[in-house]
């Protein structure tokens, strides 16, 4: 077993890689997988944040970790834009599935055409449970 330490360049580079996984499960709709990968994501971000804050900030990063903490940043913004949209899109069909669900449980009034005679029809749609 390697008990090296991970270097700084390698937890910049599993915390992208954390992030670029959620972003792809959201993009694809693999909703099944995307807590399991927002988890990996929040342990490598637990070990991201240790090791900036055990960093001597008068150490000059490497070219390496610069370029790194670039894609970092740019696999940030993207999750963030996709994770977005997931949300308006989830949010939007919560409004939709609540319009129809509020349809069918509206019992409606239904009055007589002009002209013709007879009593109004009050019609209950449907019964739903309660709890709902």
């Amino acid at each position: 077993m390697n008990d090296r330490p991970r270097t700084f360049l390698q937890i910049i580079l599993t915390m992208t890689e954390a992030m670029e996984n959620e972003t792809y499960l959201a993009r694809t709709g693999a909703l099944d997988g995307l807590a399991a990968a927002a988890t990996r994501k929040q342990a490598a971000f637990a070990e991201f944040r240790l090791a900036c804050q055990a960093r001597d900030p008068a150490e000059p990063s490497s070219e390496g970790e610069r370029e790194a903490l670039l894609a970092l940043l740019r696999a940030g913004d993207e999750s963030a834009l996709v994770l977005d949209a997931v949300k308006m899109t989830l949010g939007q069909f919560v409004t939709r599935l609540r319009a129809a669900v509020g349809a069918l449980t509206d019992p409606g009034v239904y009055a007589p055409l002009a002209g013709q005679t007879g009593r109004v029809r009050h019609i209950r749609a449907i019964r739903l449970n309660a709890s709902v």
